[in-house]
């Protein structure tokens, strides 16, 4: 198949009937494989064997738990068909979760907010010993913050995660102090949750967090027992993460030193970015391969944001089972990198935001659009074409490639379904409180649209 000719919906139907999920959170790259948003299913990697089991790490805070640094990400499992309403296939879950568990992954981590995850993983994990895994799942108040609708929010994870308690409790997705007050302290909630943590109905309670370097200390300078706390970490992120609505500072590495110096425990969440740095340039590529051969990049990227000490799990969000095959792989022969390695990973970061990339990890928070706009196809498209060094720059018409880069930019941008491109956004900013990554969504559209137009 000329993978050069295929279009984003034939790369997405050949990669479903290759068995594959839909990676939601994956970007464009250089080739039409990565436009359908799917680890490609040729790349080579190395299987584990039978016997092979993801290491863990031993938390004293925790009360000694032991666990498995690999963690399953749940949002992005696989579905019977394409697009995003498609059912969720239970089988292949059941079959991914058995592989996990078999390969000594303890963690799951899910939320209302992941569509019918909460109920797929409870379904799948309820056919083990409930001491053989441990619960994740996060409190996502978003729309409704009232105490009656959170406290039924909650009953309805228990329901459908088919157990009597959850493991590690999260605020979910704390962007500031005036967030995190306005919906979980100003309703009583925070009361409620700490009396379920004495209860045993929530054995550790912390939060997920999408706010600026101040905003965590000031949240880590309250008065509450926070027991872990998740952050998106990756080497792109390490020195200078941009929040989109905000001209606050923000870094990966302040944020986990925060955490280390306090002694609480980190989850790590987009160590892929999304699915971006498991498929950078060819150059790129090139250049992690050379330093680390037996890794792939989403290996590379994986490693990088488990060295730390103080990590306690890395979340994937693993939608097949090669990319579970590969990740257990990855984590049960781990070796963690050293300064020099990390060093490295800095000129890689150097190297990759030297490319225009709008943050979308494709969570879908944002959709539905009210005007039918496909938000992360269209960011897809432009980042794909970035990344691949392919974005034509309408004023530079010099470059020997522009005829080319253009005609493929026209081409990937021609496959977004009819009224969802750039184009339909009226900029109704329905989609700015929605976005984790605070992306300023409507912005970004009138830039793409306008580049659209530019190049005729």
């Amino acid at each position: 198949m000329d993978k050069n000719k295929m279009s984003r919906r034939e790369a997405i139907r050949a990669m479903m009937l290759a068995g594959a999920g839909l990676a939601a959170g994956s970007s464009l790259a250089a080739a039409p494989l990565r436009a359908a948003g799917v680890l490609p299913q040729n790349r080579k990697f190395t299987e584990p064997a039978k016997g092979d089991q993801v290491i863990h790490r031993t938390w004293p805070s925790l009360g000694g738990e032991s666990i498995s640094l690999l963690g399953m990400g749940c949002m992005r499992f696989p579905r019977k068909g394409t697009g995003r309403r498609a059912p969720l296939d239970q089988e292949a879950i059941n079959q991914m979760i058995d592989y996990a568990l078999e390969h000594g992954i303890n963690y799951f981590d899910t939320a209302p907010a992941y569509g019918d995850s909460e109920r797929a993983t409870g379904e799948a994990l309820s056919r083990h010993p409930r001491k053989d895994y441990l619960i994740a799942t996060k409190l996502s108040n978003f729309t409704n913050a009232e105490l009656g609708a959170c406290k039924e929010m909650f009953a309805n994870s228990l329901k459908n995660l088919r157990t009597t308690y959850v493991d590690y409790f999260l605020l979910h997705s704390i962007g500031s102090v005036e967030d995190f007050k306005k919906r979980f302290v100003d309703n009583g909630l925070l009361p409620y949750l700490q009396e379920q943590r004495k209860k045993g109905v929530i054995r550790h309670l912390g939060f997920s967090f999408h706010g600026s370097n101040a905003a965590m200390k000031e949240l880590l300078a309250m008065p509450y027992n926070w027991e872990f706390v998740q952050i998106q970490m990756n080497y792109v992120d390490w020195k200078n993460m941009p929040l989109e609505d905000s001209d606050e500072p923000c870094d990966a590495e302040t944020l986990y030193k925060m955490l280390e110096a306090k002694g609480i425990p980190v989850v790590i969440m987009e160590p892929i970015r999304g699915g971006a740095l498991a498929n950078v340039s060819d150059g790129l590529k090139g250049k992690l391969a050379e330093r680390f051969p037996q890794l792939s990049p989403a290996g590379v990227a994986l490693t990088f944001a488990s060295t730390p000490k103080g990590v306690m799990c890395t979340l994937s969000g693993m939608s097949n089972m090669q990319q579970l095959m590969e990740n257990v792989y990855t984590f049960s022969h781990f070796k963690p990198f050293t300064e020099a390695d990390n060093a490295y990973m800095m000129e890689m970061a150097r190297l990759y935001n030297g490319n225009p990339h709008i943050p979308c990890t494709a969570c879908r928070y944002c959709m539905p659009c009210p005007r039918g706009v496909d938000i992360p196809g269209v960011f897809a498209v432009y980042n794909g074409m970035s990344d691949a060094l392919m974005l034509p720059d309408p004023n530079g018409k010099k470059d020997k490639a522009y005829k080319e880069k253009r005609k493929e930019f026209l081409k990937r941008y021609a496959t977004l379904a009819k009224d969802t491109d750039a184009s339909a956004c009226v900029m109704c900013n329905a989609c700015l409180p929605k976005c984790p990554q605070r992306i300023r969504i409507p912005d970004q559209m009138r830039m793409i649209h306008k580049l659209v137009k530019d190049l005729g």
